[in-house]
This record gives structure tokens, C-alpha cells and sequence, in this order.
């Protein structure tokens, strides 16, 4: 070979290794290019592992939410004929994987008479709340209401439709149940005058509105609704003392036949309750404990 190469011209055997030195770069270049996507692409690549693991975390709570609305509620909501508060028989309140939270003995909330319940962050106020509503099936226990009888919660932050203010306030109800001027007479009393003009406008009510102002308008909703039961959980706790307090007496105004239980930490709300709650640590679980005002 070399032999060979010797008679070739200087010129060509210049071309020959010139050739040889591209092809070496371009064969470099290709497994440089090639390595180099694993690092380029290393943000996209994690992007994509975080979104497939949010996705297979999602499915599997689907899967588990499927399971328990399956199980057979042990909390029993019976509507009574005759009976007119709302009465607690043996309630215990369980998480979903069966761990106790909150044990009640038998409890009467007598018509019209507002009760306040307290406790410790994390004690299940909100948990026994959905149980009294009769949203929450895990445990045991019976809870008698008014056959008939109009409950309504309030959470700490409401939900709102994406829509026109009317619809907003309306919920649940259909837009046209109520007329105009009464919603925008409501809104002037819980002390939201502006949106009263607002009525028509379509907007993401809460994305643009105050946690305050929210609470207000919730608030407007129940007295439009005018239930028979009333849940406060914390409804009007981003709001100051004294707006609270006057929200509590418009509720007192409007639907004087109503029940209240509010949850509340504040000292202020025991002039509005009559009836105070108390959940106190026991073991692995809370007790309810009565006490009137």
C-alpha cells in the first residue's frame, strides 16, 4: 500500500488525507450531535417525567375516589317527619382509611338557636361539618333533619361560576330565579354597592373579586336562598371584626327562622351563637362537648 501511495502525486495524496480528516470530523460531529440531545434536552425531558408522574398520581386518586363512592355510606341522614332541629344520634366521624377524628354524644340543635363550634387547628371542624350536611359517608352515626328542610354551606372560600354576576350570586339556583332588584338590594346589604351595576357583566368572580368581598357575596347568596339550616365554615373570617359582626346581625334580620352552626375562632362570635361546641383531644380522637352561652 504504501508502495502504492508512493506513486501517487503529492497533490492527491494531499486530497486523500484531506477527505479522510472530513469524514473523521463529520463521523465526530454525528456523535457529538447525537450525545448532545440527552443534555439539550434534559429541561423537556424532566418537564415531561413530572407531568406523566402528576398524570399516573391523578388517575390513581380517581381510581381510590371511584372506590369509596362505592362503599356503602354508614352515616345515615334521616329526613323526619315531625321533628324540627337538627339531632345527632352516636355520630363518629372517620377519615377515609377508617382512623377516628371526631365522636359526638346524642345532640339536639333546636330551631332557630346558633350554634358556634370550636377547636384546635386540624381537630376535624370542617370534617364533622360535611358529616352534619351530609356530604361526608365515613363513619358511623345518625343525623335527623326536618323532612323538607333546606341546608346550606358556606365554606371559607366560596365558589363562584364563571358568568355573569347575576348567575354568581344566583348558584345553585338558575339565572331569572330571583329578580334584579332584589339581588341588587342584597348586595347593597352586605355592603357591595358597586357589583349591584355589575349584574350582567361575565367575569371569573373569583379570580377578580377579594377574599372579603367574596365571603360578602356568599353571604348575599344564603339570604337570596333563605335555608332552613345555615353551615358557616369560617365564612366570614377574612373579613374585620365589626363587618363580621354586622353580617351576622343582617343574617339574624332577614332569616329570622333559620338555624345557624357556625365554625369560628374568634371571641366576637359567641354574641351571635347561643350554643357553643367544643372539640377537645381524647385519646385518638376529638369529643364534642355542649355548652350553652
Amino acid at each position: 500500500m504504501d508502495r502504492v501511495l508512493q506513486r501517487v502525486p503529492e497533490r492527491v495524496r494531499i486530497l486523500l488525507q484531506l477527505g479522510a480528516l472530513v469524514q473523521t470530523s463529520t463521523a465526530f460531529g454525528s456523535v457529538q450531535l447525537a450525545l448532545s440531545f440527552f443534555v439539550s434536552s434534559y429541561r423537556e425531558l424532566a418537564e415531561w417525567r413530572a407531568v406523566i408522574a402528576r398524570l399516573e398520581g391523578f388517575d390513581r386518586s380517581v381510581g381510590l375516589a371511584h372506590g369509596t363512592t362505592r362503599m356503602p355510606s354508614r352515616v345515615n341522614v334521616v329526613p323526619h317527619a315531625t321533628k324540627t332541629g337538627l339531632t345527632i344520634e352516636g355520630l363518629s366521624v372517620e377519615l377515609p382509611n377508617g382512623a377516628p377524628l371526631v365522636t359526638t354524644q346524642d345532640l339536639v340543635i333546636k330551631p332557630r338557636q346558633h350554634a358556634l363550634i370550636t377547636g384546635p387547628s386540624g381537630s376535624g371542624k370542617t370534617t364533622l361539618f360535611r358529616a352534619l350536611a351530609g356530604v361526608w359517608p365515613f363513619g358511623t352515626g345518625t343525623i335527623v333533619v326536618p323532612r323538607g328542610a333546606k341546608l346550606m354551606m358556606l365554606p371559607q372560600r366560596p365558589y363562584f361560576l364563571v358568568g355573569s354576576l347575576e348567575d354568581a350570586v344566583s348558584y345553585p339556583s338558575e339565572r331569572g330565579t330571583f329578580e334584579l332588584e332584589r339581588i341588587a338590594e342584597v348586595l347593597h346589604a352586605v355592603e357591595l354597592p358597586k357589583l349591584a351595576e355589575r349584574l350582567s357583566e361575565y367575569a371569573h368572580w373569583n379570580q377578580i373579586l377579594s377574599l372579603g368581598e367574596q365571603q360578602r357575596l356568599s353571604i348575599a347568596r344564603a339570604i337570596l336562598q333563605a335555608p332552613d339550616f345555615l353551615f358557616l365554615d369560617e365564612a366570614t373570617a377574612s373579613l374585620e371584626e365589626s363587618s363580621e359582626a354586622r353580617l351576622y346581625r343582617l343574617l339574624q334580620a332577614r332569616l329570622p327562622g333559620v338555624t345557624i352552626v357556625s365554625i369560628g375562632h374568634r371571641s366576637t362570635l359567641t354574641e351571635f351563637h347561643d350554643l357553643r361546641l367544643t372539640l377537645h383531644p381524647e385519646s385518638d380522637r376529638h369529643n364534642v362537648r355542649k355548652a350553652e352561652f
